[in-house]
């Protein structure tokens, strides 16, 4: 990516916050210093949120503040990120995640042709014996192994790709990742799951965006909202296009 831009807002009121996070940014500061986090924007921009929620700890004990944040995008990861700007909104909302009546909407450039329009991805995860930073889908995982479900949409498929619709029903660290993975199917552009060589030249990075979400409200209502593909990812879309 030649440039990495800012967050920007698509809703917010005095309960919450929901940002179109770039691809490039962490949700939380990694300790390293080697990107930007949105936290650390969020407390720049709105300095009352560094005292909601309770403090992540980095692993080197550190402690950061949680700036409100709700649920983690990985650092390719571009999309919808939501934020409780008050501590009650805050914990109403990080209950109805945990209680999954979230509905998330991904989508991803995944390697291969996917044969069925439609399917569910059904594999617990676990860690992985030889990358921790890997998540794995199957009984070699090392340590607990967490239920984890995921269903797709068939959207286009192209000679060697296939543009997918995710659905997550849990919240596994790198879900989507390992799951597809797991199924023969990476997503383009993921070094850390996917084989060399399958970039594409209008994208550097894991072409997955969290394209929707919808939240339950205190009144019973729901509010659903969408972050548009990014350029490099309409532009890869494109591309695979005119080469069929």
């Amino acid at each position: 990516m030649s440039e990495i831009l800012e967050p920007k807002i698509i809703f917010t009121n005095e309960q919450l916050l929901i940002l179109n996070k770039p691809a490039g940014w962490l949700t939380h500061p990694s300790g390293r210093g080697d990107a930007p986090a949105v936290t650390d924007w969020l407390i720049a921009h709105y300095p009352l949120l560094a005292t909601i929620g309770l403090p992540e700890r980095l692993q080197d004990g550190t402690l950061i503040p949680r700036a409100g944040i709700l649920h983690r995008l990985d650092r390719e990861t571009s999309g919808v990120l939501a934020v409780g700007k008050t501590s009650e909104a805050f914990e109403w909302f990080t209950r109805a995640f945990r209680e999954r009546t979230v509905a998330k909407v991904y989508r991803a450039i995944v390697s291969g042709v996917v044969k069925p329009d439609d399917g569910v991805i059904n594999l617990p995860i676990g860690r992985s014996r030889q990358d921790p930073r890997r998540r794995v889908a199957s009984k070699k995982a090392h340590g607990e192994l967490r239920p984890a479900i995921t269903n797709f949409h068939a959207l286009e498929r192209f000679a060697k790709h296939t543009y997918l619709e995710l659905k997550p029903e849990t919240g596994r660290t790198h879900q989507l990742r390992a799951h597809l993975k797991a199924i023969q199917h990476p997503i383009l552009g993921d070094t850390l799951y996917a084989p060399k060589g399958l970039a594409v030249p209008t994208i550097s990075r894991t072409a997955l965006h969290a394209y929707s979400l919808t939240l339950p409200l205190i009144n019973g209502e729901k509010i659903s909202f969408v972050a548009p593909l990014p350029e490099d990812f309409s532009q890869t879309l494109d591309s695979l296009r005119s080469a069929c």
